[in-house]
């Protein structure tokens, strides 16, 4: 994590898997506050005098994911001659999540866009907003149910875990055990992670020969453990997302892969499915869209083809 970043609390937990055969359940995972990018209408968004807002709240903020994602969607809706409404929680929980859905709805906004932190108890605050007679489009995270909303757009997880797992595999010949750090309904401190890492690398599984990361503070969280521990270089670490601390630590070696997510471009399909909804086009929008995963590496990061997948500041 950069230390620039206010403070924001994360859940975390750990597996065991053997290298062959691992299963990985996969969570993708942008300060608190709220902004809004607004334009004026265009020529291609013709709408008279009408102008539509989006409202985006984030599974949590001051992630680059989020950040990334909002800003591909702000690029977009300006193109459309809509606005965007951002506002979030640092915490990635229901309970913080819903309270910041709740006062979006209640300002009405033309479309609401959400990454809800649970597919289940997240589900009676959008159904408020449903209910309301907004249009919802869920993006990175999803819904258990989700035939209210009008689009749900995500990674394509089981093909970015199956990238993971192909490239560990390869990396450990088939062979030894990998730690598997992904979020959970718990949430604890980025503190409180780096340190039941650190405790259960050395107390507990001193055999391990790979970390998964399956969101960039998990990636960032357990290089910093090893650095800190000196077991840098000892154990390969493969994180999911491309944060810009991700990256730094991508290059300097201190992690060995990342399976990137085209984050920008869910915002980008978001605003532009928010804005056939609402001008009538809805044969146009794509009821569920799960975009490729892209594996960064020392090797290939710095290259404009694999660059252009890392996140913003």
């Amino acid at each position: 994590m950069s230390p620039h970043r206010p403070s924001r609390r994360w859940p975390a937990a750990l597996a065991l898997a053997p290298a062959a055969g691992l299963a990985l359940a996969l969570a993708a995972c942008g300060s608190s506050g709220a902004s809004t990018s607004s334009s004026s209408g265009s020529p291609s968004a013709s709408t008279g005098s009408k102008h539509f807002t989006i409202a985006y709240v984030p599974g949590a903020t001051g992630v680059s994911f989020y950040d990334t994602l909002v800003a591909g969607m702000r690029t977009e809706a300006r193109t459309l001659g809509m606005s965007v409404l951002y506002q979030g929680s640092p915490d990635f929980a229901p309970s913080a999540q819903t309270p910041v859905v709740d006062a979006m709805c209640s300002r009405h906004p033309s479309a609401l866009v959400v990454s809800p932190t649970d597919p289940k108890a997240m589900a009676p605050a959008i159904d408020t907003c449903l209910n309301a007679g907004i249009p919802v489009i869920t993006v990175d995270t999803a819904l258990a149910n989700p035939a209210k909303l009008t689009s749900q757009i995500s990674t394509d997880n089981i093909q970015g875990g199956k990238v993971a797992a192909a490239y560990i595999g390869q990396q450990l010949h088939g062979k030894g055990q990998i730690a598997v750090l992904s979020l959970s309904p718990t949430a604890t401190t980025q503190v409180d992670r780096v340190q039941g890492l650190e405790n259960a690398l050395k107390a507990s599984y001193p055999g391990i020969k790979a970390i998964f990361g399956a969101a960039e503070p998990n990636a960032e969280g357990a290089a910093a453990a090893l650095a800190a521990d000196g077991m840098t270089g000892k154990v390969l670490v493969v994180g999911f997302d491309a944060s810009p601390t991700e990256v730094a630590l991508l290059k300097k070696g201190q992690v060995s892969a990342l399976v990137a997510q085209q984050a920008g471009t869910e915002g980008a399909d978001a605003a532009q499915f928010a804005f056939d909804k609402l001008t009538g086009k809805s044969s146009a929008i794509q009821a569920s869209v799960q975009l490729p995963d892209v594996l960064l590496t020392k090797s290939n990061v710095s290259q404009p083809s694999f660059a252009k997948y890392a996140y913003i500041p």
